[in-house]
């Protein structure tokens, strides 16, 4: 929260310091500081300090609705509790707790001028004029479910985490050239080998497998031969669109809807515009002159600012788009007449209106269509979260899927053998289903006997589904699969039949052999390597990773072996020719990145080494049965 505000303010935080001192939570659990406490207690006790459980329910429950605005309202509960959500929000909160406590102890104070400094200058709460924002203050204020002493507060013990973790930490910011010289010069070395492609496809074929054999591959591997589950689903939709037909729209709720938003149905007049920029008024009025004369006013910027036609033409504008200083001028010209010199910060300007679009404005009656349609679609919104409450009611009361449907009048939709990924039997998607990835999610989360559940969807609607039929996944018979077990088995046997091959040249070539010779013996040639990097995908796609992994393992002349890149049942036999240093140029370039990145991976060390040792010295206590009841969890 506090780094939405932090972005971009002109302090060391934005300079980059800040990123160097984030804490991973993941790295550390919370699981070592369970205690036994039971009862309604706190959630956690951190030194001397306190988190209770309506704090850290608070916390929890902004932290969610931080998550469902930027992921849209399906995201639930279950999925934060999925994803760990409530421990994050507990560990950020004993953090906090012992770097407050930490600072305290090293006399680290904030002052209200520090506070109120870190506000105004904050990019959130600006507007449009780059100064402090009372609105914006207060609209994120609301937006994030704070109020003005809270944010205060939380800003304050921020602060004086950033300056004790600075204090400590905040001279990190180099480290030695020897070190970022080695570091590149292992990155960003090259090696060049010549190799050639054993193809499987090209290899004698394999024997047909037998019947043994075909038993014991598909016996070992029963996932590929594993018919998916299928689920029959019943469902209900509750849309905007769909409700919005129930929505009486009356004449004078048309007047107010139009009358707030007027602007949006003026289209403003625009205008073609020519201009020449000059220094001083007495060279403006002076080209203006020339052009009462009857200079040709593109000639004229020829001749005095060595303009070329394109360089006169500012486009087609509207009158906000032109400086303040010439805008009212130019929106007051006829067409095609030169206006008299005006100023702006830019200097004089002369300029000419070669075409001119007038503004429009759409009437009430040609809008009315499109704001019933607003104002109806605002209305099904605050109906269906009603209309929601009753459904949710319905189904914690037993109501079934049909008994929904009837109390409100909605068809059943209705899918078969579908699987999780929403294809049916044929492999291609069920055109029918919702384009909603929670809707697939839920209804193959639930039981077969569970009631029915509702998906919230991102413009305001709900699906309610059911699943009316279950086929669990099963291993589907030998005998339907027989023909796939035997194109795996000799595909297999191809494969290791190339890799065989690529070993015995080799060996060959070890003991003096030539690889040219070698290739010309399975009809291919020889080829040259991209340079070759570590790491990353191999420039040279003939080569997999694991080739290209022990080139760098191999000293020039050496021969490595493995699965080619582009086809893996293939193989490569390929030859180190050359060793490459880094290119001092590339490195020059890196330097500076990596020594930063070197740097903010030292001090993030140092701080995670130092918040262990304030956890040690501070102590931790948390109530897991607390923690379960101020989220519901």
């Amino acid at each position: 929260m506090l780094q939405q505000m932090r972005s971009g303010a002109a302090s060391w935080i934005a300079k980059g310091l800040m990123i160097l001192l984030i804490v991973s939570f993941g790295a550390w659990g919370i699981g070592d500081y369970i205690g036994g406490f039971g009862g309604g207690g706190d959630v956690a006790t951190v030194g001397s300090a306190k988190i209770t459980q309506p704090e850290f329910a608070d916390a929890y429950r902004r932290e969610v609705s931080s998550l469902q605005r930027r992921f849209g309202s399906g995201f639930t509960a279950e999925q934060a509790r999925q994803l760990g959500l409530d421990e994050t929000v507990l560990n950020r909160l004993i953090e906090d707790r012992l770097y407050v406590q930490a600072a305290d102890k090293l006399g680290i104070m904030i002052t209200d001028a520090q506070v109120r400094e870190a506000i105004t200058n904050a990019p959130a709460f600006k507007g449009i004029t780059g100064q402090f924002d009372r609105l914006a203050f207060e609209t994120y204020l609301r937006n994030e479910g704070y109020s003005e002493a809270m944010l205060v507060a939380l800003l304050r013990q921020d602060l004086a985490r950033t300056q004790l973790l600075g204090s400590l930490f905040g001279s990190v910011t180099t480290v030695p050239d020897a070190m970022v010289d080695t570091i590149l010069g292992y990155r960003l070395e090259r090696r060049l080998a010549e190799y050639f492609v054993v193809d499987a496809a090209k290899l004698p074929a394999p024997a047909m497998p037998t019947e043994a054999q075909i038993e014991e591959y598909y016996k070992a591997n029963p996932l590929a031969y594993t018919a998916p589950e299928r689920r029959s689903l019943a469902w209900l939709a509750f849309t905007p669109q769909g409700y919005a037909g129930q929505m009486p729209v009356s004449d004078e709720e048309l007047r107010e809807e139009y009358e707030a938003s007027r602007t949006a149905y003026v289209t403003p007049e625009r205008r073609s515009v020519e201009q020449v920029v000059f220094n001083t008024e007495a060279e403006a009025k002076a080209a203006f002159d020339a052009v009462q004369k009857g200079e040709d006013f593109i000639a004229m910027a020829a001749r005095l600012q060595k303009l070329k036609p394109e360089d006169v033409k500012l486009g087609t504008v509207t009158k906000d788009e032109l400086p303040a200083g010439i805008a009212n001028a130019v929106f007051a010209l006829p067409l095609n007449k030169v206006g008299e010199p005006v100023t702006s910060p830019f200097g004089w300007h002369l300029a000419r209106v070669t075409a001119i679009q007038p503004g429009t404005t759409k009437s009430l009656e040609e809008a009315k269509a499109e704001l019933s349609q607003q104002i109806a679609l605002r209305k099904a919104a605050d109906g269906l979260v009603k209309l929601r409450q009753q459904v949710d009611d319905q189904i914690a009361g037993g109501a079934t899927l049909d008994e929904i449907a009837s109390t409100h009048k909605a068809g059943i939709n209705r899918a078969e053998d579908v699987d999780a990924q929403g294809a049916g039997p044929d492999g291609k998607p069920v055109d029918a289903l919702p384009r909603l990835p929670a809707f697939l999610t839920e209804a193959f989360d639930m039981d077969a006997n569970a009631e029915p559940h509702i998906v919230d969807q991102p413009d305001g609607g709900f699906l309610v589904v059911k699943p009316v039929g279950i086929k669990p996944a099963a291993l589907r018979p030998l005998a339907e699969v027989k023909d796939s077990v035997v194109v795996a088995l000799q595909q297999r046997g191809r494969s290791e039949a190339a890799a065989e091959a690529a070993k015995q040249i080799a060996e060959r070539l070890r003991g003096g052999s030539d690889l040219a010779k070698e290739a010309a013996a399975l009809g291919v040639i020889v080829q040259l390597s991209a340079p070759l990097s570590r790491g990353g995908q191999p420039a040279e796609r003939a080569l997999s990773p694991a080739v290209v992994s022990a080139l760098f393992g191999a000293k020039p002349g050496e021969t490595v072996t493995g699965p080619a890149g582009a086809n893996p049942a293939n193989a490569v036999v390929a030859r180190l020719i050359r060793v490459e240093a880094a290119d001092p140029a590339a490195v020059a370039r890196q330097k500076e990145q990596t020594a930063q990145q070197l740097a903010g991976g030292i001090a993030q060390d140092l701080v995670q080494q130092y918040r262990q040792q304030v956890q040690k010295e501070i102590g931790v206590k948390i109530d897991p049965a607390a923690r379960i009841r101020a989220t519901g969890l």
